[in-house]
């Protein structure tokens, strides 16, 4: 079981998720499906409140249609008419060669930012334990790296601050606040991902028994 991630004070999922997480979210799930297709109103039931998805990104039908309508247009997926006698046409959306490509170098690089490991990481990560775990340790590594050059930077930044003397009082000590809250959520960031970690490595060793 994987820990919570300690950054924030509430558990509520983001909705209509900024950037690209969403659309990769869909990449993968498509990815995990056996034939690498799926139903618009299936994939939607992922980012129910139910699912353990939703409980990182929570997207409304109209979004995921939204967002597949974007993957469409960027050759991502492709959506086939599915045929039901008596039934009105369907179409189900397939994971496109170059779609599939794209889901592995997003899966494979870790995020830039503390902030974007509560939305992008963790999708990366629910989508890497179950395509692939020894990614999914890589990953996690590879972030941990990141986060600890981002506290070094973040100590070195707030060394150098503290130094000058022609600071004004009152935003410098604003100025100090926020550069040691976001030095406490990265330290914070680092410590969970040392025991996403260890589980992660425990996955891949009961994989290969």
């Amino acid at each position: 079981m994987i820990p919570p991630l300690p950054l924030v004070d509430d558990d509520s999922a983001d909705s209509a998720a900024p950037g690209m997480a969403a659309e990769h979210a869909m990449l993968g799930l498509l990815a995990l499906s056996e034939s690498g297709m799926g139903h618009g109103y299936e994939l939607a039931r992922q980012f129910s409140p139910q699912a353990p998805l939703g409980n990182v990104v929570r997207l409304e039908p109209g979004m995921v249609y939204h967002h597949l309508k974007k993957l469409e247009r960027l050759g991502w997926v492709s959506a086939v008419p599915e045929a039901d006698p008596g039934r009105p046409a369907r179409r189900l959306f397939a994971l496109s060669s170059s779609g599939r490509a794209e889901l592995g170098r997003w899966l494979s690089e870790p995020v830039a930012h503390t902030r974007e490991i509560r939305l992008d990481f963790l999708v990366k990560l629910y989508l890497a334990l179950q395509l692939d775990p020894a990614l999914a340790v890589r990953l996690v590594d590879e972030q941990r790296d990141q986060c600890a050059r981002l506290v070094e930077s973040f100590a070195n930044r707030q060394q150098r601050v503290r130094g000058e003397d022609d600071r004004d009082p009152v935003t410098a000590r604003f100025g100090d606040m926020v550069l040691d809250m976001r030095l406490a959520q990265t330290r914070a960031a680092l410590a969970w991902l040392d025991r996403v970690g260890r589980d992660a490595a425990i996955a891949v060793q009961r994989a290969s028994a």
